[in-house]
């Protein structure tokens, strides 16, 4: 099958990226499979996106440019002709004559707005993240464990930190209470996704690279990821778990999926947050790997993807509505319970 991957990125990526390196690992995978792959985005580099450079040079992958006005315009007017499947990891306008006349699947990778509206070919990528939007079908992120250095034994005693892997600039992924709980344990803690100003055992180490960001995940003692919204599936506790780094996370979204008593802890408030940094200690490394390997691969997450492109191929558009549909009271927010934390979420709402 020639399929068409859709994303309105340049790639690969080279720092922070997670819907962009979806889209990687999904091209190898497809490529593995024996299909042909054909990367739509703003620019990209098709001898580094595949795996070997003999996929580029002979045509099995390539990356077609998109044009500058192609969000107002009709998908069949920019798409390349020669496609067999439109795989799109962003979403596609829901209006008439812009229903692309490909097969098509659309990767909701947010989680949108109440005015949003969803082709019947969408999926999302988790249980709760497809809950969210009152629909039926989703596929788990996946990463590819062979990319990532599996580390049994963590730096211990003075050289043991524990890690915080996320876009510090975005709120919600709370990096301020990640510090907060590194500072009242007395523990290190390495930063990576953005930059700011070091200082005792809190260190900044801005948009690191992939063999730096490998590195770091691989010797922590955990990945502490105290998210403060609805996670459709994280990527960076996946690159935890395939080094063998535990996660400690809040229970928002879909990290009860995603981190299981074997794998991590999940902690409802902020107690339980500054109680798991022993109790990982006694969790198995090897569980942490076994659990990418079995069930967020990036193998799993082709077959996944796959399966659905041939039911749609074969049956037709997808039988549910997708709509947004959020509870208000979905969100757990996790955060030290100070006199001015709590003032701030009892006005706002927000940390």
């Amino acid at each position: 099958m020639r399929i068409g991957l859709f994303h309105e990125s340049s790639l690969p990526p080279r720092t922070y990226g997670g819907i962009e390196r979806i889209m990687v690992a999904l091209s190898r995978a497809y490529l593995r499979r024996g299909h042909e792959v054909t990367v739509i985005c703003k620019a990209g580099d098709a001898g580094k996106i595949a795996e070997s450079r003999d996929d580029a040079e002979s045509g099995r992958l390539r990356v077609f440019e998109l044009p500058p006005n192609y969000r107002n315009e009709p998908p069949d007017s920019w798409l390349p002709k020669d496609i067999d499947f439109l795989h799109s990891h962003q979403p596609l306008k829901v209006a008439d004559g812009f229903r692309p006349s490909v097969p098509f699947l659309v990767s909701i990778h947010g989680n949108g707005h109440a005015d949003e509206k969803y082709w019947a070919n969408t999926a999302f990528l988790s249980e709760s993240h497809a809950k969210n939007h009152s629909a039926k079908y989703f596929v788990y992120n996946g990463v590819d464990p062979a990319r990532y250095t599996f580390q049994p034994e963590k730096e211990k005693g003075a050289d043991g930190y524990f890690v915080f892997l996320a876009r510090t600039t975005w709120r919600v992924k709370n990096v301020k209470t990640a510090i907060t709980w590194a500072n009242d344990l007395g523990v290190r803690l390495e930063i990576m996704g953005g930059h700011g100003v070091s200082r005792g055992l809190i260190r900044y180490n801005g948009l690191v690279d992939e063999a730096e960001k490998v590195k770091l995940l691989a010797g922590a003692r955990a990945l502490i990821y105290p998210t403060n919204w609805d996670e459709p599936c994280a990527g960076a506790p996946l690159e935890a778990l395939a080094c063998g780094t535990p996660v400690i996370s809040s229970v928002n979204g879909c990290m009860p999926e995603l981190v299981r008593p074997d794998t991590g802890v999940v902690c409802r408030d902020y107690d339980e947050l500054l109680s798991a940094a022993a109790r990982v200690s006694d969790i198995s490394p090897r569980a942490c790997r076994k659990s990418v390997e079995e069930f967020f691969s990036d193998e799993r997450m082709a077959d996944d993807y796959l399966s659905l492109m041939l039911k749609i191929m074969r049956d037709g558009d997808l039988d549910h509505e997708p709509r947004y549909d959020f509870a208000s009271s979905s969100v757990e927010l996790l955060y030290k319970p100070t006199v001015l934390n709590r003032l701030r979420v009892a006005i706002t709402g927000k940390l």
